[in-house]
């Protein structure tokens, strides 16, 4: 079966915010191959959304795909996405919360600025989409809303106290949502561990070789984690009869076993 023949069988249509980081990329093509309309949200750069957003029908099998630029810190910005995104894919019974930011400062230092600017993006960003998509979401069950956590959100970390706080505040509202949106709405968090992404690669010198080498002595799966790692977890647990809400799962190679 194709992915257009399942889409047109189920008509599910998906939203990503942060469509266009590493992890919504490769979320986007899972979804996009599992035979979902897919419309990715993105902050800058609309001329490689609109590429992209093209390349998942023509390379990937999805029915529909649209790039929706947005501000997701800004509520009226959300508004018109999710309409947008409705307008179409009709039906939208998929929203992944994938928008972040990081502006890394020792905490004695971090300015006011750099404190809300990664709060409102991950935390604020994610209660804005969740509330349009749920005010939205006209199913009486179905819909399903992933929110994406971090490792570091449970463990810290030295000069990230805006986004592990903002990424702790997701898992939390995650499990608040889960609790009222049920039966309607599933939520759940998908946290990433060490993903081999562009980020990940800057923040911790993963392109010398010596440095990746530790990094993946320290995963009991012996390697980094790639996006499509994350995608292919987010595919399985928006599946319609999924059995599973307000749960945190984390796809980091048993690295938070430690």
């Amino acid at each position: 079966m194709t992915g257009a023949q399942r889409a047109s069988r189920t008509g599910a249509g998906a939203l990503i915010t942060g469509g266009m980081s590493d992890i919504g990329r490769a979320t986007a093509v899972a979804l996009a191959q599992a035979g979902y309309g897919v419309a990715v949200s993105y902050r800058c750069d609309a001329p490689e959304a609109e590429a992209f957003a093209a390349s998942l029908v023509r390379e990937h099998g999805a029915p529909h795909a649209v790039a929706i630029g947005a501000d997701v810190r800004e509520r009226a910005e959300v508004q018109r996405m999710v309409g947008k995104a409705w307008a179409a894919l009709r039906h939208v019974r998929l929203l992944v919360n994938a928008a972040g930011v990081n502006r890394d400062r020792p905490f004695l230092e971090m300015s006011d600025d750099e404190w809300v600017e990664v709060r409102s993006t991950i935390l604020d960003g994610t209660f804005h989409c969740c509330q349009e998509f749920a005010r939205r979401f006209d199913g009486d069950r179905g819909g399903c809303i992933v929110n994406i956590g971090a490792v570091t959100a449970l463990k810290g970390r030295k000069n990230g106290a805006n986004y592990c706080a903002a990424r702790a505040g997701v898992v939390t509202l995650t499990k608040c949502l889960a609790l009222e949106l049920a039966p309607r709405i599933r939520v759940i968090t998908v946290t990433p561990g060490m993903i081999d992404t562009r980020e990940v690669r800057a923040r911790y010198g993963l392109d010398v070789a010596d440095n990746r080498a530790q990094w993946e002595a320290s995963i009991p799966l012996g390697r980094m984690g790639r996006p499509g790692d994350v995608a292919a977890m987010i595919e399985f647990l928006a599946r319609p009869h999924c059995y599973i809400t307000g749960q945190n799962y984390f796809v980091d190679g048993g690295y938070f076993t430690h």
